[in-house]
């Protein structure tokens, strides 16, 4: 019993040794048969791992499904199994399974971005099965084999394309990889459909073998032709004139050959591009129109992942070094298959970046930088949840061929053919005041529900069906959206519809400004500053000054505001000629706003006696000190000692001694509590009550004043001269003062809120009492209304103040009946 015990171990052991060997060599087909004879009998986790392995290289995804099931819930399992699951699961049409595996896969390895890529993509699976479903119509080429038919590329009147269908060759030979026989290029006729106005509809001939000289015993795929057809470039394995090369380990890689046209379908010697390899690939070449560039697949050092994409650029008829196209392009997976089309788009295929599942194909675009655009799925129906790649395009992009080992195909991968039923459609959105283009911004197609990002150019580029119309909305931060409609009515299927899309710059608005105590000049900390507008738009929230006095607001487009600041013990500021409307540019608007106090607090006394001497005072608005006499800035020494350079205060003489006792107006000390003595503009001609018409501007500052501060009660307070009698000056200034107030009551304010009273001759602002000779001017000063702040509507108590200044420029006419 223990022989047949040790007999069956060093079976096993043999078995096994025997799949290692064969997956090293790439015999995945050998290895399947080894493996699953292991698993027959034992329950072995090298055997599943590698059965796995190998279903998933031949492109089983049934099977390699099912043995990554097995393989990610064993202790042996690696964090890259969890995402071959979930690629399985994906390919197999089970999304919502896949992303939970490729979420462990984030988990366990964060920066590997193919497991981001892919835990997206069940996230993108509607909008890339929807993006170009009604775009494409897809056909099978009746002349695919039930093997493998891939990588078409045009030829003379026909397509030269890879095959592994030779099932009689004359030496018989197959693929360890694929069980299948070698691949080999041929050829096969085709015409287009009679009456058919649109590509993409053929009648093929029959498929033959493409060139003695280039098909071999060994595999021989992806070709590219120059422009004239006179050259070729096509993927080999590691083999040239009968000579078979192989890496470290014995695997035959893959190279690019070339090889000149001699004429009658013969090629000349073949030659091995310069940055091929005996240790690494090199595959699936491509040439840019004019045959300076060529572009291939290469899992050489110093690459991002699997296969990448390479470029390299004839240099004095050489091929230059290869250039890695980069990370923004390849991945840790497989970027393979590239071709470039006429447009200036290069297409390729890869398993690594956001897809329906296995092989997608993208197209990415150079940007003015050098630097290449962001790959971009080309959706269903040319990519399925299988391997789709290879696909070209004719002349004017309108129909061309793939492959494909979608459902429904004769074989292994096939041929399809495929053409548009849509025209391009080509948009540019730019800076409406720059015409410069703009880079980054979005662009909503409404009729496909699809957003895309313009390039440096400001463009995007998608294709809508014929006789159909799209609204397409343009937005960048920054700028008003804009929209534009474009259709495709009469045109054809190569015309490209173009559509400009202005954007203007959204004007950013801002109100800013310091709210003063008019009675000191100085900024008002804890003033409210509160904001309205006409516009409907979100008010924003008060503001509390701080010691600065500050304030600071966004404002909205196409609104009219008004701001208005308030503290208790001042009358509201107010400013309203604040508006965005018709503003098409940025603006930054200013609002000082000054607060009259209700009462006399005493900092007017302090600052009164900090900024005037006998001969000067500060102005407190510019800083300057200002010469009392000539109203002009002081300059030069005063009598006092005081030293100043045009309103500069250079040095002090005796201190401050000797200051008067009054402030710039020339009003005397109050204590504090008491008024504040401005008057109100209104001056009255001798022996008259009526107002007169300068005093109106002044009348409508008080009714404003009253409308801002809607709570308050003001008495009215009439003045005369000391000229005439007492008495009748008493009912003379009575008259005057309810003058004014009918004057508000007709204009809207309530009439309990206002109180008239005369004082006649008893409050002179001046020297001019009776029987003292006076200047007419003085005279005029002393006929006068002031208003006083006495109470309010909802408050208890309230201290008297008034809000006007004196006028300088009163007007005063001479009085031929005065009694002096």
């Amino acid at each position: 019993m223990n022989f047949l015990i040790l007999g069956a171990n060093f079976a096993q052991k043999a078995l096994l040794k025997q799949g290692r060997q064969k997956m090293e060599s790439l015999d995945y087909v050998t290895a399947i048969e080894i493996y699953n004879k292991i698993l027959e009998d034992h329950d072995v986790s090298e055997a599943k791992i590698n059965l796995a392995e190998a279903y998933r290289k031949v492109n089983d995804t049934e099977n390699a499904e099912y043995w990554y099931g097995q393989v990610v819930r064993l202790q042996e399992a690696e964090p890259i199994h969890r995402l071959y699951y979930g690629m399985m699961l994906q390919r197999n049409g089970k999304c919502d399974m896949a992303r939970d595996w490729f979420q462990r896969y984030v988990d366990a390895v964060p920066d590997d971005l193919r497991g981001q890529y892919l835990l997206r993509a069940c996230d993108y699976e509607d909008e890339l099965k929807n993006k170009n479903a009604s775009i494409f119509e897809i056909s099978r080429c009746d002349f695919n084999s039930n093997f493998d038919d891939f990588s078409p590329v045009f030829y003379k009147r026909g397509l030269v394309f890879s095959s592994d269908r030779d099932r009689n060759p004359i030496i018989p030979r197959k693929s360890m990889w694929t069980g299948n026989p070698f691949l080999e290029l041929f050829y096969v006729d085709m015409r287009q459909v009679r009456g058919d106005t649109i590509c993409g509809k053929y009648i093929y001939g029959r498929p033959e073998k493409f060139s003695k000289e280039i098909n071999t015993k060994f595999n021989d795929a992806s070709v590219a032709f120059a422009n004239d057809g006179e050259e070729i470039y096509f993927t080999r394995n590691n083999y040239l004139n009968g000579h078979k090369g192989t890496d470290d380990e014995g695997i035959m890689r893959l190279k690019v050959y070339h090889g000149t046209s001699e004429g009658e379908g013969k090629w000349g010697e073949l030659q091995s591009l310069p940055f091929n390899s005996d240790e690494y690939s090199v595959a699936h070449p491509t040439l840019t129109p004019d045959g300076n560039k060529l572009y291939f697949s290469s899992d050489m050092p110093g690459g991002f992942g699997g296969m990448d994409l390479y470029v390299s650029e004839k240099e004095s008829g050489r091929w230059g070094p290869p250039l890695n196209l980069g990370p923004e392009v390849n991945t840790e997976g497989h970027e393979i298959f590239p071709y470039f089309a006429q447009d200036g788009r290069l297409y390729f295929a890869s398993d690594g970046l956001i897809g329906l599942g296995g092989l997608d194909i993208y197209y990415i675009e150079t940007k003015e930088n050098g630097e290449w655009s962001t790959p971009e799925n080309l959706g269903y129906p040319i990519n399925t949840i299988a391997d789709d790649f290879g696909i070209i395009f004719n002349e004017e992009g309108t129909c061309g061929f793939l492959s494909s080992s979608r459902e429904g195909g004769a074989g292994g991968d096939d041929i399809y053919s495929f053409r548009k039923t849509a025209a391009a459609v080509e948009i540019l959105v730019y800076d409406e005041k720059t015409s410069q283009p703009i880079e980054g911004a979005t662009v909503l197609a409404e009729c496909k529900n699809q957003s895309l990002t313009t390039n440096s150019e400001g463009k995007v580029i998608l294709d809508m069906k014929l006789n159909d119309c799209c609204t397409f909305t343009a937005s960048m931060e920054g700028y008003q959206d804009n929209k534009k409609e474009a259709c495709t009515h009469d045109i054809r299927l190569s015309d490209r519809v173009m559509v400009e899309i202005p954007l203007r710059r959204v004007a950013d608005f801002e109100l800013e400004g310091i709210v003063f105590d008019d009675g000191t000049g100085l900024p008002l900390e804890g003033a409210i500053v509160q904001l309205e507008n006409d516009c409907g738009a979100t008010i924003p929230q008060a503001i509390e000054t701080d010691i600065s006095g500050r304030y600071y607001f966004k404002l909205d487009k196409d609104c009219c505001y008004k701001v208005k600041a308030l503290k208790e013990g001042y009358l509201a500021g107010v400013e309203d000629n604040i508006c965005t409307k018709g503003e098409m540019s940025s603006k930054s608007f200013k609002a000082n706003l000054h607060l009259q106090p209700t009462i006399f607090s005493g900092e007017e006394q302090d600052l009164a006696n900090k900024t005037n001497t006998d001969y000067t005072y500060k102005d407190l608005s510019t800083g300057l000190w200002v010469d009392k006499k000539t109203g002009l800035p002081a300059d030069g020494v005063y009598p006092d000692g005081w030293v100043y350079d045009k309103g500069v205060l250079l040095a002090t003489g005796d201190g401050l001694s000797n200051k008067e006792d009054t402030f710039d107006n020339g009003l005397t000390k109050k204590e504090t509590g008491s008024p504040i003595p401005y008057l109100l503009h209104i001056y009255y001609d001798f022996d008259a009550a009526n107002i007169r018409q300068e005093a109106i501007p002044e009348l409508k500052k008080l009714k404003k004043m009253m409308d801002e501060n809607s709570d308050l009660i003001v008495e009215i307070g009439s003045h005369t001269d000391a000229r005439g009698t007492k008495p009748y000056n008493t009912r003379l200034s009575q008259r005057r003062a309810e003058a004014v107030v009918r004057w508000l009551v007709k204009r809207g304010i309530k009439r309990n809120r206002l109180v008239p009273r005369g004082y006649g001759e008893t409050v002179p602002v001046n020297d001019c009492i009776d029987n003292i000779p006076c200047s007419e001017l003085d005279h005029q000063f002393n006929r006068r209304t002031e208003f006083k702040i006495i109470g309010c509507v909802t408050c208890v108590d309230l201290k008297n103040s008034v809000i006007s200044h004196q006028k300088e420029d009163v007007q005063v006419d001479e009085c031929l009946n005065c009694p002096f």
